[in-house]
């Protein structure tokens, strides 16, 4: 045999077919890539659609946190990932002090933390009566703090209970302390966290931080927040019985029921220090408004339109509860203008309301803000609704709790009135004075015509009853009535917008929700014979047309959407749980199964990555994934089953990553 190089020819052939395998596993690595890029890019197109559609399910997580409901009816609970963050059921106790030379100052807060500039200056202005009313004694009231964030310039509120201390203090050059204690919580309980601070306050004075720390430690061991529950609440030797409101936003002014614990000698000893005031009631409508309950009506349908309201108080606590009271008439509508139960001259946002003019141009935004100072007389003249509650001689007394807002005692150091001692080198015209101050008495001035008319029957029953707290609850009920008839025809028509529970499938998208069309609802409403609140229909008409361009209306829209459309979710979180996937599938093609498998696949990862979910009922999801995977075809089973295994392996590691695929939630139209 011939040799050619020095090789044997099956030494060549040999390297000729190793070379082709060289190559050929080159073409097979070349031919993987471009199969490894294609995918890619699809992957990437496939997550760049499901995260629109996270975006849209995570407004609405946003906007209902914490929703608790019995896994076994298929029910979810959410997690606010932002409520980790922050306090449960309270931020701060907070320590402001008068300083001869610098003024009010922030002596001392628990937990420390930094305030911005301008939330120091409203925090400790805000913890002060704003005018010289020459008050001695306790008074007890409500702030709220705006926050902004600085990064996207979101506006969010933190509301403050305060207790206010003065006294003679022969010790301090002044010849006075003054002082307040201010307890900042991110909730509205007012009812509760004014009982907290009442008990709280006192104590302070007698024992100094230490006991603001122990108070805040009582506090921290309360159970986790959640909505709808009853709670007994322990705060230093007191038990507070409080039932928490289903939901978020509105001022919860219901107080809560107060036990005294059985205490040791040691503990008895301390509690027979307490210079408690009398129990808070729920902030009355009646004693807010008692001089002149016959423009109670004129006042919701003021709050309900959302127009703008000055309300002008001698003190705080009276000033602070008439807002709150404004606020409460619409309940259950929650109130989506902005207002501030006590409001300063040296408030950051005053200029801001000063810029705003009474013309269309523009106008004054909704807004309720209650004022001590007489200089807003001058400043906010242009208001178009101005109410003075109170008059100037009126003072914080002892037991003058339920309209003044827990007052223990107080008594003038002189017998001058807020007019004459506040008003002087203000520059308030003797018009205004005579218009708003000196004349002593409430009113309400606006120019707007309202629509209903004061229930003369109402009247008629709180005019012949003696008895305050039942006039209080009488208002009370009919308010709520009066706007839950209000509501009546507007539920009505959004109920026809909703689809039927019976068109939920599975196998496709929940159907959309129609338009709410505002003409075709004024329409419908002429066509209806009954009448809700006022007798006459063209009236009645056009109240409901005014509501309509309404912040408030805006809202209550927004809310009734997102209610409908976790509805729906749930009844399509429901229909894939409790469906029988074999029977569903007999006959169907490959393609609605690979499409079925996606649905329940996107799911269950959001199950495993938002929702407190069971394990039964992940289970569940599972198992119809496997039964699903049957009628699928073997090419695609590699790529599902890949899918799946990623979708449940990589959800405990890479929550945001795996949350990018979510559950079809139907669409809304604007």
């Amino acid at each position: 045999m011939e040799v050619l190089g020095n090789q044997d020819p099956l030494s060549l052939i040999a390297a000729e077919l190793e070379e082709k395998q060289k190559q050929q596993i080159l073409l097979d690595k070349q031919k993987q890539q471009e199969l490894f890029e294609l995918k890619r890019q699809h992957d990437l197109k496939r997550l760049e659609a499901e995260e629109k559609r996270l975006e849209s399910i995570t407004k609405i997580h946003s906007q209902h946190p914490n929703i608790s409901i019995n896994s076994n009816n298929f029910d979810i609970e959410i997690k606010d990932v932002n409520s980790q963050n922050k306090q449960k059921w309270m931020n701060h106790f907070c320590v402001v002090n008068f300083d001869l030379e610098i003024g009010q100052i922030l002596d001392y807060c628990y937990p420390s933390f930094k305030f911005k500039d301008d939330e120091s200056t409203n925090l400790c202005f805000l913890s002060f009566p704003d005018s010289n009313s020459h008050l001695q004694g306790d008074i007890i009231y409500t702030f709220k703090l705006k926050h902004v964030e600085d990064s996207n310039g979101q506006v969010s509120y933190q509301y403050g209970y305060v207790f206010f201390r003065q006294e003679k203090d022969d010790t301090i050059s002044r010849g006075y302390l003054q002082k307040s204690v201010v307890l900042l919580s991110d909730e509205p309980f007012v009812g509760l966290f004014k009982k907290v601070i009442e008990i709280v306050g006192p104590l302070f004075f007698d024992y100094g931080n230490t006991l603001l720390e122990v108070a805040y430690q009582n506090i921290q061991a309360w159970p986790e927040l959640k909505l709808g529950q009853t709670y007994e609440l322990p705060i230093l030797g007191y038990i507070l019985t409080f039932h928490v409101p289903h939901t978020r936003g509105t001022p919860h002014i219901i107080d809560p029921m107060v036990n005294k614990l059985a205490a040791t000698a040691q503990q008895s000893a301390l509690n027979s220090e307490m210079k408690l005031v009398s129990n808070l009631k729920s902030i009355d409508l009646y004693q807010c408004f008692k001089s002149f309950s016959n423009k109670l009506w004129m006042l919701w349908e003021l709050v309900l339109l959302g127009h703008p309201i000055l309300v002008i108080s001698p003190n705080p606590p009276l000033c602070s509860d008439s807002v709150l009271a404004l606020v409460s008439l619409i309940s259950p509508l929650q109130l989506c203008a902005d207002y501030r139960p006590y409001f300063t001259i040296h408030d950051t946002d005053f200029n801001h309301y000063i810029s705003y003019n009474n013309n269309t141009e523009n106008p004054i935004p909704p807004t309720i803000l209650g004022v001590t100072n007489p200089f807003f007389l001058k400043a906010f003249s242009h208001w178009p609704n101005i109410l003075t509650i109170g008059t100037v001689t009126q003072r914080p007394s002892n037991g003058a709790s339920a309209n003044n807002g827990g007052t223990k005692k107080s008594r003038s150091s002189s017998g001058s009135s807020v007019s004459s001692t506040t008003s002087i080198g203000l520059g308030i015209s003797r018009d205004l004075l005579s218009k708003y101050v000196l004349d002593n008495k409430e009113k309400l001035l606006s120019e707007y015509k309202p629509i209903i008319s004061a229930d003369k029957t109402m009247l008629k029953k709180i005019q012949e009853s003696n008895d305050d707290q039942l006039n209080n609850e009488l208002l009370r009920l009919h308010f709520l009535q009066l706007t839950l008839k209000f509501l009546i025809p507007l539920e009505r028509y959004f109920s026809s917008l909703l689809p039927l529970a019976k068109t939920i499938s599975i196998f496709q998208r929940p159907p959309r929700l129609k338009n709410f069309d505002k003409q075709e609802f004024l329409d419908k409403l002429s066509e209806y014979t009954e009448k809700y609140i006022v007798d006459n229909k063209s009236k009645e008409i056009e109240l409901y047309k005014q509501f309509l361009e309404s912040v408030n209306f805006k809202q209550w829209l927004d809310d009734k959407r997102n209610e409908a459309i976790r509805h729906l979710n749930l009844l399509y979180r429901k229909a894939i749980l409790e469906a029988d996937v074999r029977s569903l599938l007999k006959g169907k093609s490959p393609s609605i199964a690979l499409d079925l498998f996606k649905r329940v696949k996107d799911q269950l990862i959001l199950e495993e990555n938002l929702f407190q979910t069971s394990e039964e009922i992940k289970l569940k999801f599972k198992n119809h994934l496997n039964i699903i995977l049957e009628y699928i075809p073997n090419n695609n089973n590699n790529n599902t089953n890949n899918n799946s295994s990623n979708s449940t392996n990589t959800s405990t590691t890479n929550t945001a990553t795996a949350a990018t695929t979510t559950p079809i939630i139907p669409k809304t139209t604007d």
